[in-house]
């Protein structure tokens, strides 16, 4: 399913008035959206909603999105990239494998836990649209090449088996933290928050049988 356009007198996106009170008012829209979204998920939000939390009118709406999906995908687009600033954070040099391990994961958790809220919308949205199916897919892409880069390495260095592609442990193992974190912090699920970091550290460490490179 591709985005449709609920405004059918105004086709495509609009980007509005190049100016920086233009810039300005699509920056409020977003924000404005991105607080709708959270509160009241991608169904349930209006674009009255919307306009009414940025303090604008329907109007002035349609100047720079052409529906609710084109505000959320601006929302999404802000989102992912604050998501992916966080998870490039550089790595600690020359560490063992499970000190990366685990500096990775808390950074995921610590991006997760900024962007709970509109990655449990773009979770809704994603069942039924191709695009936000795409966006999301793009968030755990990222954490799945970066960690198969490392198995690999580790695994070519003997520091742990390569009963495994390197990409096949990372997509489980990536879906784990992601999966997980989702239900943590988007959907609410009680954990106790000083285990979980270390917990999957030591999933990934076991899974991998690091430190056994014997067949």
């Amino acid at each position: 399913m591709t985005i449709q356009n609920t405004h059918p007198d105004r086709p495509g996106a609009i980007k509005g008035p190049a100016t920086r009170k233009g810039a300005a008012t699509r920056a409020r829209l977003v924000r404005a959206a991105r607080a709708v979204f959270a509160e009241k998920g991608f169904i349930q939000t209006r674009i009255t909603d919307i306009a009414t939390a940025a303090d604008s009118a329907n109007g002035t709406f349609y100047i720079y999105f052409d529906s609710k999906e084109t505000a959320l995908k601006a929302v999404t687009d802000e989102v992912i990239e604050e998501f992916l600033d966080t998870l490039r954070t550089d790595r600690p040099e020359a560490s063992d494998p499970a000190t990366v391990i685990a500096h990775d994961n808390r950074q995921y958790i610590l991006a997760y836990r900024a962007h709970a809220d509109i990655m449990r919308v773009i979770e809704q949205v994603a069942t039924f649209n191709d695009e936000f199916a795409e966006l999301r897919r793009t968030i755990r892409e990222r954490f799945v090449d970066r960690a198969a880069r490392s198995i690999e390495a580790w695994q070519s260095d003997g520091l742990c088996p390569a009963d495994f592609s390197p990409r096949t442990m990372a997509g489980l193992l990536v879906a784990m933290v992601d999966n997980f974190s989702y239900n943590w912090l988007s959907l609410g699920h009680p954990y106790a928050d000083d285990e979980i970091a270390d917990a999957m550290t030591a999933i990934w460490v076991r899974s991998m049988r690091l430190g056994d490179s014997s067949t």
